[in-house]
């Protein structure tokens, strides 16, 4: 991977962090940050991010795609540690619906790249 590759492969990790914070920082001030449908926005918010990003890389391999998926989730941990830890602590990263988050961003690009994959070679 190039070092462009590199860079523009963080810098998708951050705008999909920064699509979740941003329907969180929208959700809160109303009190709609808490409950099953903020959840569900939430991983739909995380799903769309990731695989729009996924698109947009050069993406053609699972490799590829599972490696990317890790760097993004490495990044949301870093992301997560920098802004959520300081104000709700360590024990924030604990909760299920963090690491189901976190299992999202790795698993989308996959699952991205194997359905392309896959009507690719149906239209043929």
């Amino acid at each position: 991977m190039s070092y462009r590759g590199f860079i523009l492969l963080l810098a998708y990790g951050w705008a999909s962090y920064a699509a979740v914070f941003m329907l969180w920082a929208l959700l809160a001030p109303y009190g709609l940050a808490y409950g099953w449908s903020a959840q569900i926005a939430s991983y739909a918010v995380t799903v769309l991010a990731t695989y729009i990003a996924t698109r947009l890389l050069p993406v053609k391999s699972t490799i590829d795609a599972f490696v990317a998926g890790l760097t993004w989730a490495g990044v949301h941990l870093f992301l997560d540690l920098v802004y959520i830890v300081p104000t709700a602590g360590l024990l924030a990263l604990g909760t299920p619906f963090v690491w189901i988050g976190y299992a999202l961003v790795v698993l989308t690009p996959l699952v991205t790249v194997s359905t392309r994959r896959g009507l690719s070679s149906v239209s043929r």
